[in-house]
């Protein structure tokens, strides 16, 4: 009987060791076990393990991402799902464009210490330019701005970056490119963001390297720093912690572990671990702007106020990337940025897990106030967004070298009590509120831009009234004019309502023809060619053909058959352009290449009729069948 009493007191400890390790496993957030099944199978919720608990900096993700934009290339906004209306379109452009002109009048005032040679480039750096849409807009923006600006146009170049090739080599023989490359004013180069510390133009051959550039360089980024690595960071009952990530999905994909999806079904694990504000301890000399800005959080949210748990995202790669693009010019820079993300300390406030908003690819929300912190650390300045919009937010930040020597964080003392840290946030506060009051000094012209175009009417609030114009139902000519009007003439807009302006273009008087003309010269010249808006190119020569300017239909025509070669239709409206110019013989040629395409298509055997004939009379109010 002892010995059976020793034996269930034996297992009983057993049992209970195995519980409680069961329970701290629990606790820990630990991986799932692998299972073994066939490749690419998924069988229910299981999840298959890509990656041990890292920094979520370092982690298996942001390869995934690559992969997916390397992969995809082009196709990643034409079919992958990512959004790009947002940034790429001509409201936002104008906006960058008139706060641009707004920071060169600044500098050409003297006001601040960016001093500007009208003789040298001025680069314009895009990240991440993608499909180039936004390029196009904003270049086309700035042209349109060069009578006004205080710095000479010929001067700008315009610099389109991106690290996949697909993207980069899509460009090169990009439509609606072209005409910018071949001004020499218009260059694109392999970078990435992140790793790259010089950048190789493609055409001109120039070498971008630190400190090699004269002028303040002009860094644009929309929707990167969302899609570039973060870490993240709770702070719990004063105490700062680093979030570690273990990356798994519900797709077994062994064999190919960047296949991009693995996006759709990834299943990741968090654990969070005490360590401290010298976290970043490897950031080529700059370590302190890292810990002052650390140093900020941990004593914002342990010792003021408005002391709560919360949880702190960091866009490391962001940063590190304007640290490298700013090293071009001796840090003299100008930083314009659209994303989504958080700029008021409220949205951090709790303990929460990484939210990864998965469209395609994925992306996660933006911490602009910790840009704003890494600026200050160096004496810069920031203007924030002060919409929490879902959509975007709009941010310029500006460094000025002499006061970049100001090196906040070897001030701050090291604490051990609420009353140091509280005194220590104190500090930090009032050199950021100096600096704020500075900057309306020095950058006035800068700074009334942006409250024209992001305080009072935003590129996100522009977004919001955009997409309730495709929403008319038997709308009248004025109401289509006053919607294309606001949209800038906007092809995708133009597209939806072509049918309806078309008819209700029957019979214009002179002053209305004149208005639509107009705009659809507008809508030509900020017209980017891409695989889902051809259409627009014959919607807009159709108008041309109605209101009688063949040669301009023509022109929208002949751009539209090189994108289209086997449209019969189109080939058939162009031959009536050619047949109205008097170019008869290639009139007939599009004519029978239209039949060859589509032989019960009747418009062409009428036309051949016609010109076979030599009666060109009577034929004129044919136009309204187009």
């Amino acid at each position: 009987r002892m010995q059976c009493s020793i034996f269930l007191v034996i297992l009983l400890l057993c049992f209970c060791s195995l519980v409680i390790r069961g329970d701290d496993q629990s606790e820990n957030d630990s991986t799932s076990k692998n299972v073994e099944v066939t490749e690419g199978e998924t069988t229910g919720d299981t999840r298959y393990v890509l990656e041990d608990f890292v920094p979520l900096s370092k982690s298996h993700l942001w390869k995934l991402m690559m992969s997916f934009y390397d992969r995809k290339g082009p196709k990643s906004w034409t079919e992958g799902g990512v959004p790009n209306f947002v940034t790429s379109n001509s409201y936002i452009a104008k906006a960058y464009s008139k706060m641009l002109r707004g920071f060169l009048d600044d500098c050409h005032a003297r006001r601040n210490d960016l001093n500007i040679d009208d003789s040298k480039p001025l680069y314009i750096i895009e990240l991440g330019a993608g499909l180039g849409k936004f390029s196009f807009h904003f270049f086309t923006a700035i042209m349109d701005m060069q009578k006004e600006s205080s710095f000479p146009f010929k001067n700008i170049v315009y610099v389109m970056t991106d690290f996949t090739d697909s993207n980069f080599n899509a460009w090169q023989t990009h439509p609606s490119l072209q005409k910018f490359f071949e001004s020499g004013q218009l260059d694109a180069a392999i970078f990435n963001a992140v790793e790259d510390k010089s950048i190789t133009l493609h055409r001109s051959k120039v070498v971008l390297s630190p400190g090699s550039v004269v002028n303040p360089v002009v860094i644009v980024a929309n929707y990167l720093f969302d899609t570039l690595y973060h870490d993240v960071f709770h702070i719990e009952g004063g105490v700062l912690k680093e979030g570690l990530v273990s990356t798994g999905s519900t797709l077994n994909e062994s064999a190919d572990p960047l296949n991009p999806a693995i996006i759709e079904r990834l299943s990741n694990q968090y654990r969070y671990k005490a360590t401290t504000a010298s976290y970043y301890n490897h950031e080529e000399g700059e370590e302190a702007n890292w810990r002052w800005m650390l140093t900020w959080y941990l004593d914002h949210f342990s010792a003021s106020s408005a002391a709560s748990d919360a949880t702190v995202m960091i866009p490391v790669g962001a940063i590190r990337a304007l640290r490298r693009l700013t090293a071009l010019s001796s840090q003299r820079s100008l930083v314009l940025s659209g994303d989504k993300g958080n700029s008021g300390l409220e949205s951090f406030k709790g303990l929460f897990d990484v939210d990864l908003s998965v469209d395609g690819s994925f992306s996660v929300m933006v911490n602009f106030h910790a840009i704003s912190l890494w600026f200050a650390s160096q004496g810069g300045y920031w203007v924030l967004d002060p919409h929490e919009h879902s959509y975007l937010l709009v941010n310029a930040f500006v460094l000025d070298p002499p006061l970049k020597k100001q090196n906040h964080q070897e001030k701050l003392p090291s604490c051990t009590s609420t009353a140091c840290q509280r005194d220590r946030l104190e500090r930090m506060n009032r050199q950021m509120e100096v600096l704020s009051n500075r900057s309306v000094s020095l950058f006035p012209n800068l700074l009334q831009a942006f409250e024209d175009y992001t305080v009072k009417f935003s590129p996100n609030d522009y977004l919001e009234v955009y997409k309730t114009l495709f929403a008319f139902h038997n709308p009248s000519l004025d109401t289509l004019t006053s919607a294309l009007r606001f949209a800038d003439w906007d092809t995708d807009l133009l597209n939806t309502y072509s049918l309806p302006l078309l008819k209700l273009s029957k019979d214009l008087n002179h002053r209305t023809q004149k208005v639509l003309k107009e705009g659809m010269q507008l809508a030509w010249k900020n017209y980017f060619c891409s695989e889902t808006n051809i259409d627009v190119v014959a919607e807009i020569g159709r108008f041309y053909i109605k209101i009688g300017d063949f040669d301009s239909a023509a022109e929208k025509y002949e751009f539209f058959i090189k994108l289209q070669p086997d449209s019969y239709v189109g080939l058939n409206n162009l031959g009536i352009c050619y047949m109205e110019m008097d170019r008869r013989e290639e009139a007939m040629e599009l004519f029978q290449k239209a039949l060859q395409l589509a032989p019960d298509f009747e418009d062409p055997k009428y036309w051949l009729e016609i010109l076979n004939e030599e009666a060109m009379d009577g034929y004129d109010d044919e136009w309204d069948d187009l």
